[in-house]
């Protein structure tokens, strides 16, 4: 959450990169989207790891699955949502129908369709309308990670997704006028091509033994390690060409160093005991909240590529104070939502 929060920060702040510092942060700093990708494998794997890992218990059911996890992502979205679209309106104007239609959108989650929703302060929500995806094909995704095995599953979740990235690109070019930003919409921001990394997360979940730390080896059976092999040789061999990558590739060797970066903190037993960390617990109790209000919050502030000042010292001054501030929020809209769920709960008829 803090790279995504960083990333969206410095893309508003330093809009054009001067000199080799800035330069230099900007790599960082625009790598940190990757966070996204992070999340994404983490998710897999969570979600995945009471069924295919050593538990292997048996799935609850698909109505039972779904109202559990849009009730966790429901509840402080939709109330910021209407927050948000009712300060849009007031603050900036916003024409009432336009904003409802907006709003609407995000409610059913297929804003992330509909690629003018990126040019918006909510254009971040694209990722709920991702996850939302994501909940609605898990079950299915579990069924054929246990029917054919997790190995042949995500090789061929993998192979399917972004193969069909790469012909898409190729038949409808993204400089198409004809196809404006089509290639990016339908698979960047939307599930058939992010698809890959939660199936990377559930593949890992397969292998995953949690017992202790000398017992985490299973991790690196044959078939994983080779595909993690490949990745780190994509690594290597591109960066001296990533600048020149377009979609799918580009997006392709980014997951590829996100899924490094996942084994290493998932085989690094310093990140354990970090996680006891009471001041992170209480961070990542409020980190989907905190992506919630966080861009909406700069826009509100005026912080915006218009009206800021594109230095470095106002970065590093933005983020002590906004940062902050993005918790406090977080932390009342997860109360508000919590209050307004509870009274609801004790409406229901016992």
């Amino acid at each position: 959450m803090l790279a995504i929060f960083s990333h969206h920060l410095w893309k508003t702040v330093i809009v054009a990169p001067q000199g080799k510092l800035q330069g230099a942060l900007d790599i960082v700093f625009s790598s940190a989207s990757d966070g996204v990708i992070l999340f994404n494998i983490i998710s897999g794997f969570l979600l995945a790891m009471p069924y295919l890992g050593p538990e292997c218990r048996p799935f609850a059911g698909y109505r039972s699955f779904l109202q559990k996890r849009f009730l966790r992502i429901i509840p402080p979205y939709y109330l910021a949502l209407l927050l948000f679209t009712l300060a849009n309106i007031l603050h900036f104007g916003f024409p009432l129908i336009p904003a409802l239609d907006t709003l609407l959108q995000h409610l059913l989650f297929i804003n992330s369709l509909n690629y003018s929703n990126m040019f918006l302060n909510l254009s971040h929500f694209w990722y709920l309308g991702l996850l939302a995806q994501f909940y609605l094909l898990f079950p299915f995704a579990l069924r054929l990670f246990l029917r054919i095995g997790p190995t042949r599953a995500a090789l061929s979740i993998i192979a399917l997704c972004w193969g069909s990235w790469m012909i898409l690109a190729w038949v409808l070019p993204t400089t198409d006028p004809a196809y404006p930003g089509m290639a990016e919409n339908l698979m960047h921001f939307n599930l058939p091509g992010r698809l890959p990394e939660f199936a990377i997360g559930m593949w890992l979940a397969s292998l995953w033994n949690p017992s202790g730390v000398s017992d985490r080896m299973p991790v690196l059976e044959r078939s994983f390690s080779l595909f993690a092999a490949a990745m780190v040789i994509y690594v290597i061999a591109g960066t001296p060409f990533s600048s020149l990558m377009s979609l799918p590739l580009i997006h392709v060797y980014h997951v590829a160093i996100s899924a490094i970066v996942c084994l290493i903190l998932l085989l690094w037993p310093p990140v354990a005991r970090a996680g006891e960390s009471p001041f992170l617990k209480a961070v990542a109790a409020q980190s989907y909240a905190i992506y919630i209000v966080h861009h909406p919050l700069f826009s509100y502030l005026g912080v915006m590529p218009s009206k800021v000042t594109h230095t470095l010292g106002n970065f590093v001054i933005l983020t002590a104070l906004l940062l902050p501030l993005s918790y406090l929020l977080a932390k009342i809209l997860n109360w508000l939502s919590a209050e307004i769920m509870n009274r609801f709960s004790r409406r229901e008829p016992r």
